[in-house]
């Protein structure tokens, strides 16, 4: 690549980053601007929302704005967005902007049947915003719906050994890659992420050794998996209640089918629609006993790296749609409470 291609290049994932952080200083909250003011432009008339289950695939402005943001809007009233990771990159000839955390605040209203309470909830988010001409023309997003679910007193997956408390953000506060990173650093953590995918696909059966995970992360790493998984401290519950519980039930499993992957400086995002395939011949898998046959799973990665190796890591999955595709509804609990009911 050239140094005017590089330049650029540069040039456009900073003005992308700026146009997401608009986005949300222009909506103050989640709240969704009306279609026709200015602020809803940043939206391509036709973007592409790609959601977890129920949600799904959803086209144009109106009806993102109508059945995804506004409903939740009208949950969240008096909310507030909490990011803990926020960066930009390129992936194959296009520009995305990738963010995690919070949407925090009382629930006021029924979402997805998830019943209003008293207290604050936090409904964790992950988002990829893929922008063409100065426009929002894609965007791939999971909700940790179980995890919001739980929070409202419905424990919708079996208890799991992973830890259920609501994750934070970087232990050092350094997710916000908001200005442009140093380019060797970037160019470091992609590296290292993509070496570690590398290791996860040359998994041997249900061996965990054969991936080599021991090479590209700290000891003392921590991994938040989503409500139903729950969060990891340490490589020992890292490989015993997240990877371990995994290859067992998908032990030909495979990842690295994505969408987007990119880093900027010691950050690193991927996601993919699935992002991980195999067979589901293994042991029961949150409770959902195998079927046999293919599967795949939506997911997000979020990571931060620490000097030369990674250290956190948030996951989303959307454990919704995988359970449908075994014949599982997961929400039919919510379905046939009163109290869920807008």
């Amino acid at each position: 690549m050239t140094v005017h291609a590089v330049e650029a290049s540069r040039l456009q994932i900073q003005k992308a980053k700026a146009l997401v952080w608009d986005l949300w200083k222009a909506w103050q909250t989640v709240t969704p601007v009306p279609a026709q003011l200015p602020e809803a432009a940043m939206l391509d008339e036709a973007v592409a929302f790609h959601g977890p289950a129920p949600l799904g695939l959803l086209t144009g402005r109106d009806q993102v704005l109508r059945q995804v943001y506004a409903p939740i809007a009208n949950a969240f009233p008096l909310s507030r967005r909490e990011p803990h990771l926020f960066l930009g990159g390129q992936f194959e000839g296009h520009v995305w902007v990738a963010t995690t955390g919070y949407i925090s605040g009382a629930m006021a209203g029924a979402w997805l049947g998830i019943p209003a309470g008293s207290g604050e909830r936090r409904l964790r988010f992950g988002e990829f915003y893929r922008i063409e001409n100065g426009r929002i023309v894609e965007i791939r997003c999971l909700f940790d719906i179980l995890g919001l679910a739980a929070q409202a007193g419905y424990q919708l997956l079996p208890p799991f050994q992973g830890r259920a408390e609501p994750p934070p953000g970087p232990a050092l506060g350094n997710g916000i890659a908001l200005g442009e990173q140093d380019p060797e650093a970037t160019r470091y953590t992609l590296q290292l992420v993509e070496d570690m995918l590398g290791g996860c696909n040359r998994l041997n059966g249900s061996d965990l050794s054969s991936m080599g995970m021991a090479a590209y992360w700290h000891e003392d790493m921590v991994w938040h998996g989503p409500w139903g998984v729950g969060s990891s401290y340490g490589f020992r519950e890292f490989q015993e209640f997240a990877q371990g519980p995994s290859v067992a039930s998908f032990p030909n499993r495979r990842g690295g089918f994505h969408r987007a992957r990119f880093a900027d400086g010691l950050t690193a995002a991927f996601t993919g629609w699935p992002s991980l395939r195999g067979d589901f011949t293994g042991k029961p898998f949150r409770g959902i006993a195998p079927t046999g046959g293919p599967i795949g799973q939506n997911i997000m990665d979020f990571y931060v790296r620490r000097d030369d190796r990674l250290h956190e890591n948030w996951i989303l999955i959307d454990l919704i749609d995988f359970a449908r595709q075994c014949g599982v509804d997961l929400l039919a609990p919510l379905q046939r409470s009163p109290a869920a009911r807008p």
